[in-house]
């Protein structure tokens, strides 16, 4: 079954509520998009969309149509996931969403072992920010994804692997750096809110790091200055570490890069971490790939804290 166009661009044109955005969205062309939509409604003899209405919405006839196809198209997914179990996993797909920064580390503890084992599984990897990831788990565009809370959407199920300390990074020579520590981690000797005003290096907006640093500046009333937004976690602590400002960093920072000679705190009472998960959509029939994949990670980190 390849995949249905109709659906799709149609579901677009009602989120978007007219044509030139929807095709914006699906990076087609207006024209094209009006003359397929114009078409399908010729072949099946009925209007889907009421062009008369600001925004455009769905006729009746249009509703019915995208319920129907989405029925069939879960009836060839529930076959699909059915035929790759009776095969044993020999062939099959699975399209794994990534976190950027659990991409680094986590990725790697477990994909080797799961191509050894199910060597007939194409997998297509989808790297992109949680907020993204998110969209494309309830989109179906993704079929199971790892990543970090917390999450937002009540849509979207998960089930814990482990969790990881989180860290503020303070530079040498600044005012909160004690020369005394070394490479001990101690707790942050300072009030949180006194670091309102401070230099930060923090991960762009939508990444899971990035959401959880933002809830904890919220919940403690910490206005910080930001003065630059990375993707990359490393290039904010080894900025960080050449004294451009203060960062936030996970614990698998500290393991995979040279300790340098900043501080490094824990802060937050209890000290803040983040718990790395295996996410799905709720309700959700997962295929068996993404099945094994689940069954395989919750072994790999059992009795992990």
């Amino acid at each position: 079954m390849t995949k249905d166009l109709s659906s799709e661009y149609l579901r677009a044109i009602a989120e978007q509520g007219n044509f030139s955005s929807a095709a914006r969205a699906l990076f087609i062309s207006q024209p094209y998009l009006s003359k397929f939509i114009k078409k399908l409604e010729d072949d099946l003899g009925v209007e889907l969309i009421n062009r008369n209405e600001t925004p455009i919405t769905l006729t009746y006839a249009g509703e019915r149509y995208l319920a129907y196809m989405g029925e069939i198209e879960k009836t060839y997914r529930n076959m699909k996931y059915e035929i790759e179990a009776i095969t044993n996993m020999k062939k099959g797909r699975l399209t794994l969403g990534i976190n950027p920064i659990l991409g680094s580390h986590t990725l790697y503890d477990l994909l080797p072992q799961y191509i050894f084992t199910y060597p007939g599984i194409e997998i297509d990897l989808v790297e992109e920010t949680s907020i993204v990831i998110e969209q494309l788990l309830l989109q179906r565009k993704i079929d199971i994804c790892l990543n970090m809370l917390p999450i937002f959407n009540p849509d979207i199920t998960y089930e814990n692997l482990y969790e990881e300390k989180i860290f503020l990074v303070v530079p040498e020579g600044h005012k909160y750096y004690s020369s005394d520590l070394g490479h001990n981690i101690v707790h942050f000797p300072m009030d949180t809110q006194s670091l309102t005003g401070e230099k930060f290096i923090l991960l762009k907006q939508g990444l899971g790091l990035r959401r959880l640093t933002d809830q904890f500046f919220y919940d403690h009333s910490i206005k910080p200055d930001i003065i630059l937004e990375t993707t990359n976690i490393e290039n904010a602590y080894r900025l960080a570490a050449n004294g451009i400002g203060l960062t936030i960093i996970p614990e698998v920072i500290l393991k995979n890069n040279e300790l340098s000679k900043s501080n490094i705190y824990t802060i937050g009472k209890p000290p803040i971490k983040y718990n790395v998960v295996v996410a799905y959509k709720k309700g959700e029939v997962l295929s068996a790939p993404a099945l094994a994949f689940l069954n395989m990670a919750k072994d790999n980190y059992k009795g992990i804290d």
